[in-house]
Parts: structure tokens; C-alpha cells; sequence
């Protein structure tokens, strides 16, 4: 991967490290469609602030096709519920087109550092939902993001990351402990 616009080798072109093949890149945010004719597009952030994305020398795009490239976030600013970020080398409406559907990925150690008890969904991903009294609920396959709260899925249950329902989350063993509440496991709803 390169990026072209600052500074680099004899070719113009500035060399952009790749992450580790065994630790996999970060999702950042979404692409959703270009605003205005400005070059701008609106994205799906999964940071509570995704202005830390122009302090990066480049973040990753990548398409489900499998495409993928680097870019240098030039701006960003919000704009109602959402986000607006412009991007080097993409300056009109035209170019801002090719980026819809772009998931914005970032290495781990770039990841901006979280307050107390707040997680990366990567760091949930694959912790083992036991309740209070010891049932087993499975382990965290995927973590949706709703604008009312985030919820953990596992094969068997559905867990809203809510504090009545939340006890404890232990990275360290492997483990989110929840009360024992009716209507989480998919199967009693």
C-alpha cells in the first residue's frame, strides 16, 4: 500500500507500514455516501470521536471486494448525527463516489486510549457470557452498535451492554459475568 501526496521515496511515493498478519486491522468506521460536491463523506464511526483519525498518517479502505488503499484523513467535522471526512486526494463528489461502502480500518496501536471499563469490540470478541449463578451463555461473536446501547451476540443469546444487566467484563480471563435476567437467551424471547 502507498500513499502519494507527502514526502517520501525517489518514486513520490510514501511507504505505509502493514500491520502484523497475525493481528488484523481495526474497524474504524464506515463509508456511508459522498456529501456535497466538495469531496466529503459521510461516515458510520465506530469511535466516540473519530476527529483522532487526522492525527494518523493514513488509514486503511477497504471494500468488501477485497480492493483496498491508505488515505490521509484531511478533516473531519460533524455534521447533525454523523460525521463528515474528507480525505487527500479526493476532491470532488466524483471521487468521493468510489469511496462508498469503504470500511476504515486502523492498526491497534493507533487506536486512541479508552477511559475506564470502555472496550474495543475486538477486545470483547471471543470473551466466554457466564451469569451470576454460573449458566453459560456462549462466547461473543459479534457486537452490534445501537444508538440506544451496544449489544453482545452469542450463539444463544443476545446481551444489551447496559449496566442492569452487565456485571463484569474480564479480558484478563476471558469472561463477561451477567445477572441472570429473563429474555437473553435467543430462545426465551
Amino acid at each position: 500500500m502507498t500513499v502519494r501526496p507527502h514526502g517520501g521515496d525517489e518514486s513520490g511515493e510514501t511507504k505505509v507500514a502493514r500491520p502484523e498478519p497475525d493481528i488484523p486491522p481495526v474497524l474504524v468506521g464506515e463509508v456511508a455516501a459522498p456529501f456535497g460536491v466538495r469531496g466529503e463523506v459521510k461516515i458510520v464511526p465506530r469511535l466516540d470521536d473519530p476527529a483522532y483519525l487526522k492525527r494518523l498518517p493514513a488509514v486503511l479502505l477497504q471494500w468488501e471486494n477485497g480492493a483496498s488503499e491508505t488515505r490521509r484523513v484531511l478533516s473531519v467535522r460533524r455534521h447533525q448525527e454523523a460525521f463528515l471526512l474528507t480525505f487527500d486526494g479526493i476532491p470532488d463528489r466524483n471521487a468521493a463516489e468510489r469511496l462508498r461502502g469503504a470500511r476504515l480500518f486502523v492498526r491497534r496501536e493507533q487506536l486512541p486510549p479508552l477511559q475506564e471499563d470502555a472496550y474495543y469490540d475486538w477486545q470483547l470478541v471471543g470473551l466466554r457470557v457466564v451469569t451470576e449463578s454460573g449458566r453459560d451463555l456462549g462466547t461473543i461473536e459479534k457486537v452490534h452498535f445501537y444508538p440506544a446501547n451496544d449489544v453482545y451476540e452469542t450463539p444463544v443469546a443476545l446481551i444489551p451492554a447496559i449496566a442492569e444487566v452487565i456485571v463484569e467484563v474480564s479480558p484478563e480471563r476471558n469472561e463477561l459475568r451477567v445477572r441472570d435476567v429473563p429474555g437473553l437467551r435467543k430462545d426465551e424471547t
